[in-house]
């Protein structure tokens, strides 16, 4: 698959999850339950990743133009959109709970830290 036609199909699906979070957000009840909020989250996680996604891709092949292989840029952006996006769903969640603290989102921060440093350090020791 060609990284045109890559995404292409990234941005269909992103479009969808955004459809997604926003029929759950404006034709749903916060108080509907848990598997509403649970559909709201994933949705908007979903979309976040998306749109994380892209906008990374972007910056890194746009502005930042290393000789690296284009496959290496959507692996990480992918990975690093994930985590963005669950760091953003985390705090909401938190928020809603009534749980948001600045020391939590330190905590909550320190702790994907530590999971892309470990992301790092696998691929570090993969090309050694």
């Amino acid at each position: 698959m060609s990284l045109r036609g890559f995404l292409i199909i990234i941005g269909i699906t992103d479009l969808l999850a955004w459809c997604a979070w926003g029929t759950v957000l404006f034709a749903t009840s916060p108080e509907s339950g848990f598997p509403i909020l649970f559909v709201f989250y994933a949705s908007l996680l979903l979309a976040l990743l998306g749109l994380c996604a892209i906008i990374g891709f972007c910056i890194r092949v746009y502005v930042f133009k290393r000789d690296e292989l284009v496959s290496l840029y959507v692996k990480r952006t992918f990975r690093q959109g994930f985590l963005l996006s669950l760091l953003l769903v985390v705090c909401l969640m938190l928020a809603h709970a009534g749980l948001l603290r600045s020391w939590v989102v330190l905590i909550v921060v320190a702790i994907i830290g530590f999971g892309e440093h470990l992301f790092l350090s696998g691929e570090h020791a993969a090309r050694n």
